[in-house]
């Protein structure tokens, strides 16, 4: 388990100075910190997300919740333990995730490799840099996933 730290990130300083003498009266530091893991991870999510949500059942929700916290932009296999373990951090049914599958690729929320693997649709959800994100699309669309 990552151990997570506080850091500062902002120093605002505001001196209260007397108007007559010019002479400062009283500084006032105030320091901005935020938590962090040692190392920040993140995930850019995207406005067509929130469309998605609007169009996506309670289990489509939560099986991409999963593939968020754990796919960590890459491909990945969903295969029978695989199913069994978003199963049981879901709280669904292997049965519910094995036919909720199809439905999120038709939808465009996971796209499905020729390989056998599957990714997260970048258009929505993507850890890494712009530069990467874009790069993964370009190979979507010419994948043949125009609508992804």
């Amino acid at each position: 388990m990552k151990k997570s730290i506080l850091k500062t990130g902002v120093t605002e300083v505001n001196n209260i100075i007397d108007k007559e003498t010019g002479e400062i009266i009283e500084i006032n530091v105030k320091k901005h910190t935020y938590i962090a893991d040692n190392k920040e991870i993140f995930f850019i999510g995207y406005s067509a997300l929130i469309g998605a949500f609007m169009e996506m059942s309670q289990a489509e929700i939560r099986i991409f919740g999963y593939c968020l916290r754990f796919a960590k932009g890459v491909h990945f296999d969903i295969s029978k333990k695989i199913r069994l373990d978003i199963s049981s951090f879901t709280g669904l049914n292997e049965r519910t995730v094995l036919n909720t599958i199809p439905l999120m690729l038709e939808k465009g929320l996971l796209y499905k490799h020729a390989t056998g693997l599957y990714q997260l649709n970048p258009r929505y959800a993507f850890e890494g840099s712009t530069a990467e994100r874009n790069n993964q699309l370009k190979i979507l669309i010419e994948l043949g996933c125009r609508d992804c």
